[in-house]
């Protein structure tokens, strides 16, 4: 896989990134920001609203042989498309689309270049997330296999540390349950609200399905006279307001039930 780097080959100043203390928050961090200009900055001053918000750092390509599996995700809670540099990856994207305290996210965010004690350290990380709360979430995905090299221990541990000094949530992220994952997917078919009809969503909505399945809701719609039935259930349990047990294969026997914890607006 070939790469456009927007970053230098090399730290654009002198920058020393200590363990602990302010030093580390010397370190450079480049971004495009969203009218795709480069922005070069240290991660002291470095706005993570404006982070986010930008384009990718580099430039996904497919070409015959490689052994990734890149594209593009249309996220929901963007309304655009991300990209994404593996399947590994584009399960990642799939959980945060899903999750109703996710407000924003980005791929390939960020260019971070430092030294730690005398090792020069360059690093994309592959999403950040912007939650509900407003506090961010950087995300590596690795393999769980490749988290034990130790070269790549190293570089998420620099990234980890440059985080927390930023006050921002780390994660290194290497899969989900897939019986999970294949519900979420399978519930991402109603992501699109315009593909949703007006009325049946006004009559899905004011239901109470705590306790009753999958099958009777679906059932009590359709005698309503509602098209597509299966449809409004998979994006009131999409949009957090409905839920279900995720850990078993979604059917007509799955108990629905309210969500107990109403979800505020984005500040």
């Amino acid at each position: 896989m070939s790469e456009r780097v927007l970053f230098p080959g090399s730290c654009p100043r002198d920058t020393v990134c200590g363990v602990s203390g302010g030093r580390i928050l010397d370190c450079a961090v480049s971004y495009l920001a969203d009218d795709s200009t480069v922005t070069e900055t240290d991660l002291r001053q470095v706005e993570a609203d404006r982070v986010v918000l930008g384009s990718p750092v580099r430039r996904v390509r497919s070409f015959a042989g490689q052994r990734h599996y890149c594209g593009s995700f249309w996220s929901a809670t963007i309304g655009a498309h991300l990209v994404y540099e593996s399947r590994l990856e584009l399960d990642r994207l799939w959980l945060a689309d899903f999750d109703p305290d996710v407000v924003w996210i980005a791929t390939q965010p960020l260019w971070l270049c430092g030294d730690d004690h005398g090792t020069t350290r360059r690093h994309v990380p592959d999403v950040m997330l912007k939650l509900r709360s407003g506090k961010f979430v950087v995300v590596d995905v690795k393999p769980v296999e490749f988290q034990a090299r130790p070269g790549v221990i190293e570089v998420l541990d620099w990234t980890s540390r440059a985080c927390a000094a930023k006050g921002w949530r780390y994660e290194v992220w290497g899969g989900a349950d897939p019986v999970i994952l294949a519900n979420i997917r399978h519930l991402g078919y109603a992501r699109r609200a315009y593909l949703l009809p007006e009325r049946g969503m006004r009559l899905a909505s004011a239901i109470d399905p705590s306790g009753f399945s999958w099958g009777d809701v679906a059932d009590q719609l359709t005698t309503a006279g509602c098209d597509a039935a299966g449809a409004l259930i998979a994006a009131l349990l999409w949009r957090g307001v409905w839920r279900t047990d995720l850990t078993r294969p979604l059917g007509r026997s799955s108990v629905l039930t309210m969500r107990e914890d109403p979800i505020c607006p984005a500040a």
